[in-house]
């Protein structure tokens, strides 16, 4: 017999599109900065977000800061973002209140990611 030549217009190992789940994202040191005194905005501090006005956010491993707990924070149906202030933050707004105002808190190890994350 003789020897199939390959096709030419094949593609070795070729997989179809893959587009890539969401993921939660470590956030730096410290990532949210209350408003004033009494006010429940927070701002966010995320390098190169992306994130759009309108759009859903989920807070895990928040430390308690300011008078915000970490169990309002860690709200399991995220938080809508109310506005974008720049590339690297937004802000959102919370049921506790700031006690001082414009304190930095949040602690070493919260994340921002999506409500539900995929196995």
């Amino acid at each position: 017999p003789r020897p199939k030549k390959a096709d030419a217009e094949a593609l070795r190992d070729a997989r179809p599109a893959r587009t890539e789940p969401a993921i939660e994202v470590l956030l730096e040191l410290d990532p949210f900065k209350t408003g004033s005194s009494g006010s429940g905005t927070i701002t966010v501090t995320e390098k190169s977000h992306g994130r759009l006005a309108s759009s859903t956010v989920r807070f895990r491993n928040v430390s308690s800061f300011d008078g915000i707990t970490s169990s309002v924070m860690q709200n399991a149906s995220g938080y809508s973002i109310a506005s974008v202030v720049d590339t690297d933050s937004y802000t959102v707004s919370v049921s506790d209140t700031a006690t001082v105002g414009s304190v930095k808190g949040g602690g070493k190890i919260a994340s921002a990611g999506p409500v539900t994350l995929e196995s």
